[in-house]
């Protein structure tokens, strides 16, 4: 009986992920394709020619300390 609900499972399993396989390829082709859109979202497309190096300066990124003079104000002497 235990078998049975093991095959009903993986069954399933199998048929969402042909599902989900199908949709996604579907979805792919849908996208238009091109230079002027990029294959993904994440990242503008680059205006500079291949090789090129660019440093930028990203100000503020240490992390924020307190400061040096913080007392611990949770303390609490119980007699």
């Amino acid at each position: 009986m235990h078998l049975l609900a093991a095959n009903g499972t993986l069954r399933t399993i199998l048929v969402l992920l042909i599902i989900w396989l199908l949709l996604r390829m579907w979805a792919r082709s849908q996208r238009p394709s091109g230079p002027a859109s990029p294959r993904s979202g994440w990242a503008p497309p680059q205006q500079r020619p291949k090789g090129e190096v660019r440093i930028e300066r990203i100000e503020d990124t240490a992390p924020h300390r307190p400061p040096a003079h913080a007392e611990d104000a949770d303390f609490e002497e119980i007699k």
